[in-house]
């Protein structure tokens, strides 16, 4: 395997030193722990024209969203809806403002980055529904927030990037249009947790701390392809995808697996695997370069999907 780079090493450096707690923390201890080292790895967020907050209604209360636009513009940009990573539990939109403004500049859309319901307290299917509902307003609501709703992508990281394929798979079982793409970030696609990968790599998340996230979220629940779409029965007609892993990532082989699902199925694949990479490195540009260049990469993406 490539040696991990020296910056991401410095990052696992970093971390391993810090002193444990004699107790074991409280979920509000995990969550603000979780919170500020993400923070402490951001690039800083890029300015924008204007940050706005948006309330969705779903089944299950409102859903808050942060909806960034680059510039202001007479003709309506393109839309991406973005699912943040956290496990599921942890983390918000607000930690991922910005990689979200990154996108948005880039890639010149406007993203409407989702503020979930987390598990415990939320647990399976509710967090789906939120990003579904998201996804559905913003089809029929794209121009009140100066978007092209046919010109929407749906993306995220780790559990974000489950909640946009999910929310793809749901699209296609209830006979609602597809997005132009599904940008997927090292994805969380089968909560069996049963890949070699899950076994033999633990930078900076590993099994034990997955299953803990995966049982809170889905329970005794982890067939149901609603929350592990790679056992859906069919996955024909998504959106086309495209897929970044991290070499060095306990679910670099959920990505590859999908990857060859998907493909199999018809729909087009981008895969992308940055080398000497761990999981979460995607938001981690304040600290490493290569975080830089995957976002650049999947904002180049984004764009041709819009471009059609």
């Amino acid at each position: 395997m490539t040696e991990l780079d020296p910056q991401i090493q410095a990052v696992l450096d970093a971390m391993a030193s810090q002193p444990q707690p004699d107790e074991p923390p409280t979920l509000a201890e995990v969550r603000a722990g979780a919170s500020a080292g993400h923070r402490a790895l951001c690039p800083p967020a890029v300015e924008m024209a204007s940050i706005d907050l948006l309330a969705v209604a779903g089944p299950n209360g409102a859903v808050p969203c942060l909806v960034s636009t680059p510039r202001r513009s007479e003709e309506p940009l393109p839309v991406l809806i973005y699912f943040h990573g956290g496990g599921l539990m942890l983390l918000g939109a607000d930690e991922f403002q910005p990689v979200c403004t990154a996108l948005a500049a880039a890639a010149d859309c406007i993203v409407v980055n989702v503020d979930y319901r987390l598990a415990p307290e939320h647990p399976f299917p509710q967090p789906l529904d939120d990003a579904f509902a998201v996804y559905q307003w913003c089809r029929n609501h794209a121009a009140d927030i100066g978007g092209d709703p046919s010109r929407i992508a749906v993306g995220g990281d780790s559990a974000g990037g489950y909640l946009a394929t999910a929310v793809c798979l749901d699209a296609k079982r209830l006979g609602v249009p597809q997005p132009v793409l599904q940008m997927l970030i090292y994805p969380d696609v089968d909560m069996t947790n049963r890949s070699e990968s899950m076994v033999t790599i633990d930078a900076f998340v590993g099994l034990g701390q997955i299953a803990a996230l995966h049982a809170a979220h889905c329970g005794d629940q982890p067939l149901n392809p609603r929350a592990s779409p790679i056992h859906a029965e069919d996955h024909s007609g998504l959106a086309p995808a495209f897929i970044l892993a991290a070499s060095y990532d306990a679910f670099v082989d959920q990505g590859r697996a999908y990857a060859a699902v998907l493909r199999a199925a018809g729909v087009p694949v981008t895969y992308s695997c940055y080398e000497g990479t761990i999981h979460a490195f995607f938001t981690m540009g304040g600290a490493v370069d290569i975080a830089n260049a995957a976002v650049a990469e999947a904002a180049d993406t984004l764009a041709s999907a819009f471009a059609g």
